[in-house]
């Protein structure tokens, strides 16, 4: 698996994350997105609103088993709940935002798993 193309797959946590966040930082948002199911949909209108490029989708559709159409709104969906659920980590945005690519964590939550 190419990072590029998972780095790509979620760019909603750039949205999200803006690049490297603090621990700090990443705790308040994750606060503020577990209180406001207002802020949730925002999040996820904003990740949606992203251009992916062909390649990227066709690559998610084969990473978590969606058309290839469908890629952009169940990734970021799959983020949003994870980061309000508090399943998706610090760690989890730290090493991606690192270009060390995607946790185990990250791929089960990007499939639905």
């Amino acid at each position: 698996m190419k990072s590029l193309h998972i780095a790509s797959l979620v760019v909603a946590l750039t949205t999200l994350a803006a690049c490297a966040p603090s621990q700090d930082e990443y705790a308040r948002l994750q606060t503020a997105v577990q209180g406001s199911p207002a802020m949730q949909k925002a999040l996820h209108k904003d990740c949606v609103s992203k251009k992916w490029s062909k390649a990227d989708r066709d690559y998610g559709a084969l990473l978590i088993s969606v058309p290839p159409g469908k890629v952009q709104a169940v990734v970021c969906k799959r983020i949003v709940n994870a980061l309000a659920s508090g399943r998706l980590k610090y760690a989890d945005v730290r090493q991606l935002t690192s270009n060390q690519g995607p946790t185990v964590n990250l791929i089960k939550i990007l499939q639905g798993r």
